[in-house]
């Protein structure tokens, strides 16, 4: 990871526009993420909120719009950057989906070494050190040579975790990542995010877990409808939101 400016802004999307055939689904968002800011996105499903963070790293690609990372530009007025400087750009992101998307042939370990060997070139042993570290901050030091059907949905989706920081990255995107796994497995993915948060690692986090939202973020994004609704610092949203919008949605939450 590179040295970072302590108020420098590490994600900015500007104006952001996305439709699947005529349903517009993000009709002109603009978000800005600044180092060591967890910035948590909320609302109802079908709002825009996945759609948007795979926008950031060309799972899906905007119609309209800019997208910066760390001052790089990897979208203007709709059009990415291709080949490999959009590699490039992209290189200091991670992301960690609904699903785990673990190798299954192959074990945790394995898992963990796979992208820093093929994507960035390393050897193992050089990668190998940081692969224990990361399976100890997880707290899957004993897993290392368990295959991903020997491990419970959560062991899985923090190894997951440790799969994408593994590629050390300066920005961690978090898609649902709680949606898939049951109330009891889902606290122990929580609290390695709160983790990452305490040591200031830049995440940007869509997630249905309000409580987590209200403890963990540094702010919150309320999207509706495609729209940004409402944003703020937790304490202000939850407890004094000013839209009746997100009245309406945090009374059917809570």
């Amino acid at each position: 990871m590179e040295n970072t400016r302590p108020d420098e802004v590490m994600l900015r999307m500007t104006d952001i526009h996305k439709s699947f055939a005529d349903n517009e689904v993000l009709k002109g968002i603009d978000i800005e993420v600044r180092k060591g800011e967890l910035l948590a996105i909320i609302g109802p499903s079908g709002s825009g909120k996945s759609t948007l963070l795979r926008c950031v790293n060309m799972l899906e690609t905007i119609d309209d719009g800019s997208i910066s990372i760390k001052g790089e530009h990897l979208a203007t007025e709709g059009e990415y950057v291709a080949g490999d400087k959009a590699r490039k750009i992209l290189g200091c992101t991670g992301m960690v989906f609904q699903q785990f998307n673990l190798f299954p042939h192959m074990t945790v370990m394995e898992n963990l070494l796979e992208a820093p060997m093929q994507v960035l070139g390393m050897k193992r042993e050089e990668i190998e050190p940081l692969a224990k570290e990361l399976l100890a901050k997880v707290g899957l030091s004993d897993r290392a040579d368990y295959y991903p059907s020997q491990l419970s949905g959560g062991q899985q989706q923090r190894v997951a975790i440790a799969r994408a920081l593994a590629m050390r990255p300066d920005i961690m995107l978090f898609d649902e990542p709680t949606s898939a796994l049951d109330p009891e497995l889902t606290g122990e993915v929580l609290k390695t995010m709160r983790e990452l948060a305490e040591e200031h690692m830049t995440m940007v986090v869509v997630t249905h877990e309000m409580t987590f939202a209200r403890e963990a973020a540094s702010r919150i994004i309320f999207m509706a409808d495609g729209h940004i609704v409402e944003q703020g610092p937790p304490e202000e949203f939850f407890d004094h939101p000013k839209e009746e919008r997100t009245r309406a949605f945090l009374s059917r939450v809570s």
